[in-house]
């Protein structure tokens, strides 16, 4: 099962076609498709169907964790599976995918099966590959754009190459390997733009010759594909792309590459209005882009102008709607306020408060025992934080509802049960807090005034914070 996408590099595939996914209109061939699958170690009794934001049916599991459901008029298109975390599946008229896995570890346990289950392992395969070209991404950006072309091309011939043999071995439909082409494609146009970003933050642009061909793929883009603009690659390389745009059109105005700011961010939603007239797409991309700059605001008269900007753009009732909650909950929780002082159950299950907990500069960081992995790997990076920053005290927070099992996990995994706490409201807390991402940190200075109220432990400058608060005055 896959996480949301931070966002993040935990997610297989997300596909998208033009068609639209319903259930309430009889498809014009009337082939049934089968939809099924087994959950080990479920978290819950069911699993959710959906397509984009509309949720289309609650599937029971059995005893034995399995599930599942036919539909006589599904078109090609994308099905969401959830079940804590998201399973994206590319299904097709007639398909009959069966797919297994096991939450704990659930990356490496997913398995396919079935009529249609080789278009999904091939772009599970595409995805994983990937992955593996992004771990070096970090060492890649030391190379010269000759060098770093060389390599990223090197991959995207082989990944052609793999598309090829399935073409010819499976023959599969003509939305099919264009969803795989674009997944190729954009991954390595994403990749170039990312490299022209970090030579951005780093300051040396200007010493950076390119070679003549290094961004051709620029002119000939189709930044308005209707067949891919909820596809996640797409979506990402636009992102990208527009970013590295934006900071062209002010630099005078801040000469330092900083995607978060709010010139930035006022320059990229012009760039949205002006190249991007596929509606949803617009919207989505405009609604994504404001959120993200609130998220990290400090500054509440920019919030109010870059909001009022949103307005005139994207004219979404319900854009607008979130993004006014937004604004609200983040205002909160901008650098120094003081934090809320919201209900917590300790592992005694005595209540206790935020406020009362913060004696000395602290990290709080966030998990759930829904999702195993995670709660993991973040733990592993606060125990290595907590060697490197002594001086700070690091305090988990859960953010699910069942106490036994995050109790259990506590103390079976060893945790420091005097810095691990539960929220005693889940939902409340989690709008007061504005907990929007499963990294998300806070930074409170002993008083319990905010001074990172939206930061992501696995930020590359988060470190830097923590040495730069300690050195302030």
């Amino acid at each position: 099962m896959l996480r949301q996408p931070k966002l993040t590099k935990h997610l297989l595939f997300i596909l998208a076609c033009s068609c639209f996914l319903s259930c309430n209109n009889k498809d014009k061939n009337g082939v049934t498709t089968y939809l099924g699958g087994q959950i080990i170690n479920p978290k819950m009794d069911y699993v959710l169907l959906s397509h984009e934001d509309k949720r289309l049916d609650t599937i029971a599991l059995n005893t034995s964790g399995a599930f599942d459901f036919q539909c006589e008029n599904l078109q090609t298109n994308l099905y969401i599976i959830k079940h804590g975390e998201l399973q994206y599946i590319f299904i097709e008229p007639g398909d009959s995918i069966m797919f297994r896995l096991n939450t704990v570890g659930f990356d490496e346990s997913l398995a396919f099966s079935g009529r249609g289950a080789e278009k999904n392992n091939f772009l599970m395969n595409l995805f994983l590959q990937n992955e593996e070209e992004d771990k070096r991404l970090k060492e890649l950006y030391k190379l010269n754009p000759t060098a770093f072309e060389k390599e990223i091309a090197h991959t995207k011939k082989r990944l052609l190459t793999d598309l090829d043999e399935f073409i010819i071995s499976e023959k599969p439909s003509e939305a099919f390997i264009h969803i795989a082409l674009a997944n190729i494609n954009y991954n390595y146009y994403s990749r170039k733009e990312l490299y022209l970003s970090s030579k951005k933050r780093a300051n040396n642009n200007n010493k950076i010759k390119y070679p003549e061909n290094f961004f051709t793929y620029r002119d000939s883009l189709d930044l308005n594909d209707n067949t891919l603009k909820n596809y996640y690659t797409y979506h990402q390389f636009i992102n990208r792309y527009l970013d590295n745009l934006a900071y062209q059109g002010h630099t005078k105005k801040e000469p330092t590459f900083n995607k978060i700011s709010y010139w930035h961010q006022t320059q990229k939603l012009r760039l949205i209005e002006s190249l991007i007239t596929n509606k949803q797409l617009h919207d989505n991309l405009l609604h994504n882009t404001v959120k993200r700059y609130l998220v990290h605001a400090d500054d509440s008269q920019k919030e109010h102008d870059l909001v009022a900007l949103f307005k005139n753009l994207d004219h979404n009732e319900a854009h607008q709607k979130e993004v006014e909650r937004y604004a609200y909950n983040t205002s909160k929780i901008n650098a120094g306020e003081l934090i809320p002082n919201l209900a917590l159950i300790t592992v005694n299950n005595v209540i206790t408060s935020l406020q009362k907990i913060n004696d000395s500069k602290t990290v709080f960081f966030f998990w759930d025992t829904k999702s195993v992995k995670h709660y993991k790997e973040i733990h592993v990076r606060i125990s290595d934080l907590k060697t490197k920053y002594p001086e700070y005290a690091f305090v988990g927070i859960n953010t699910g509802t069942d106490f036994s099992a995050w109790n259990q996990t506590v103390i079976s995994s060893g945790y420091n049960q005097a810095n691990e706490y539960q929220l005693k409201n889940s939902t409340a807390a989690k709008n007061a807090l504005f907990i929007n991402s499963a990294n998300k940190a806070m930074i409170v200075d002993k008083g319990g005034i905010i001074l990172e109220g939206n930061s992501n432990l696995f930020n590359q400058n988060f470190e830097s914070l923590l040495l730069g608060y300690l050195n302030k005055k």
